[in-house]
């Protein structure tokens, strides 16, 4: 994402327009034990792509960092159930999702409004309680 995103954004910002969104996860909001390297990787692209929002601010390039939560693909056939945290929401959802926010030129947008509120919350928990909480929701 990174190395494709070097390549790619100097043209769309040439240009004066583009579009880039990278998909985070509701995992990018705090630790999740059990799935630690997806959690910070998922914290990686939010952080990565919200500063590159405001880098391009003004050049026409829309920049979104999009954060579903569990979505109705073939990735839980991949990481196993106990990964997937409360209903799925559908693939057109998401991408409904995304489209709204990258039209009204939101840094990054959490898919749902119950991962939406789940993600707000985790902000602010006590670091020792978010842990605990996304422990408890994915242990194996």
């Amino acid at each position: 994402m990174t190395e494709l995103t070097a390549r790619l954004l100097p043209a769309m910002v040439e240009r004066g327009e583009g579009q880039v969104i990278n998909v985070a996860s509701t995992a990018a909001f705090q630790p999740v034990p059990h799935m630690a390297v997806y959690a910070a990787t998922k914290a990686y692209v939010l952080s990565f792509t919200r500063a590159l929002w405001a880098e391009t601010r003004g050049t026409g390039v829309k920049v979104l960092a999009l954060c579903p939560g569990a979505t109705d693909t073939e990735f839980f056939d991949i990481v196993g159930e106990a990964a997937s945290v409360g209903n799925r929401r559908s693939p057109e959802q998401v991408v409904s999702t995304a489209e709204r926010a990258i039209r009204r030129d939101r840094p990054s947008v959490v898919d749902g409004k119950r991962n939406a509120a789940l993600a707000h919350v985790a902000t602010r928990l006590p670091e020792r309680i978010a842990i605990s909480a996304a422990e408890r929701s994915v242990r194996p």
